[in-house]
Order: structure tokens, then sequence, then C-alpha cells
């Protein structure tokens, strides 16, 4: 299973479920598509039980990380731009979560450290957010904009082979954002 597919949707789930859901459902999928069951091609039942085994220890994962209880840090968001600037993406993004405050800049980080981490969509929606509450920065304008073009560039057929190969060459653990 590659970091790009969604463990939910393997699981033919839609979105965050909880752990019972989960379990549900992978124990009906691999009743279908155990090998002991599908005698005629047990090499693509093996590999389908392969995907949804993986499916299912990232879906839980998923769904443990975000039982967990988050500690408030109330110079949360100072850390997090201290993060942001080293190139610490990811531990930016952590940071962000534990801060108490929600407000214009703190969505405008969370974009533009989405967007140095490739995830376009997530920046868009951020910065969206950022704009809501502060309509006459320019800078969260600017950057809903910057997130908006390469959200559209990674629709082209030429886009997503570029996303695919970056994601291949430098993998990176995929997380989850409130």
């Amino acid at each position: 299973m590659s970091a790009v597919e969604d463990p939910f949707a393997a699981l033919g789930l839609k979105g965050l479920c909880t752990a019972e859901e989960i379990r549900a459902a992978y124990h009906a999928l691999a009743k279908k598509c155990h090998p002991d069951l599908n005698r005629a091609d047990t090499a693509a039942a093996q590999a389908q039980m392969v995907r949804l085994n993986l499916a299912y220890a990232e879906a839980m994962k998923l769904v443990r990380r975000q039982q967990e209880p988050i500690t408030v840090l109330p110079d949360a968001f100072a850390v997090a731009q201290r993060l942001f600037s080293r190139g610490m993406y990811d531990s930016a993004l952590r940071m962000l979560n534990r801060s108490a405050a929600r407000d214009g800049a703190w969505y405008a980080l969370q974009g533009a450290a989405l967007l140095k981490m490739g995830e376009a969509e997530a920046a868009h929606a951020s910065y969206r957010a950022a704009v809501r509450l502060e309509p006459q920065n320019e800078v969260f304008r600017a950057g809903a904009l910057e997130a908006a073009v390469r959200m559209r560039k990674q629709r082209t057929p030429i886009g997503r082979a570029v996303c695919w190969a970056r994601r291949a060459v430098h993998p990176r653990r995929r997380t989850h954002i409130k």
C-alpha cells in the first residue's frame, strides 16, 4: 500500500471512523478475499490481504492518535513558527495542534506548512479559514491563491505524476490535521 492511498477507502469506509467500525469492515473484507477461500487465484487474494492488513494497521494508528489527549501549551504557536522556519513542517503542524488560540495567523501557518509538504488542498482550506477570520490580510490572500494554483497544477496528469514521484522519492509520515 502506498503512502498516498487512504486506509479508510481501502477498507470501504468514508472518512475517520471508530475502531469498532474499522474492525468490522476489515473482518468483512478479510472473509471475502482470504486466500483459503479464494483458491482459484491465491496470488491475487494474498496481495489483497496484504493491502487490507496494511490499511487496517494504518487506520487503527490514525484512530489511536486522534484519541490521545493533546496537552495545550501556552507558547506552542511560537515554537511552531521556529520549527517551520527550520524546515520541520511535520513537527510544526503537531505543535500547532497544541496551541490554544486558533486565529488567522494559526491557520495561515498551518496552510504554509501544508503547502511546503505538498498538501495543496489542505493548505488551501487552511488559508481560506485564515482569510475568513481576517479578510483584509493580503498575506493570507496571497497564500490562498498560491495554494489554489498549486492545487490546480496537481490535478493535471503531469502534476499528479510529479506529486507521485516526489512522494515515492521522499516518503513521509502523513499526519491527521484537525
